[in-house]
């Protein structure tokens, strides 16, 4: 591989991870409940720390690979053109799915939920960066800028 192309599937990598940590709520697996407009109105005005930022951030990586693998085992049991549309707090969301697949994604909630308490952050205060994130460009650079150096110098 080339440097260019190392440096492009280094960004890409880091894109993704970004943006699912920005996109949360949006993806194909499921995610954790989001705060109402309430609670998150008392919190955006709370600094995130470097510290808190690098927590999130190896969350966010170790989640990501958590939801691809999950993904792909839930697509070999539903097909890979099933539409995904499943929600940790929303039990109901995955209701419809086969047992195994139901069985996989309430596996991805608990150790998506251990993930981020073994790096350090309750899941209220996983939810309330992910939301300032979305909302703040300059916090997004911010976590950019950490998992690209917590990426291999060799991706």
């Amino acid at each position: 591989m080339t440097k260019i192309m190392k440096k492009s599937y280094r960004n890409l990598l880091v894109g993704g991870v970004v943006g699912i940590a920005v996109a949360l709520s949006l993806s194909p697996l499921p995610r954790f409940p989001l705060f109402s407009t309430s609670v998150l109105a008392q919190t955006q005005t709370q600094e995130i720390t470097e510290e808190q930022l690098r927590k999130y951030a190896k969350a966010v990586i170790a989640i990501e690979n958590l939801r691809r693998a999950t993904y792909a085992s839930i697509e070999n049991i539903v097909g890979p053109n099933a539409s995904l549309s499943v929600s940790c707090d929303q039990k109901k969301s995955f209701s419809q799915l086969p047992p195994a697949a139901r069985t996989m994604v309430e596996d991805y909630c608990n150790q998506a939920e251990t993930i981020v308490k073994n790096n350090g952050l309750t899941v209220s205060q996983f939810n309330q960066i992910t939301q300032q994130i979305k909302q703040n460009p300059s916090l997004k650079q911010r976590l950019q800028k950490i998992i690209e150096q917590m990426q291999p110098s060799g991706v």
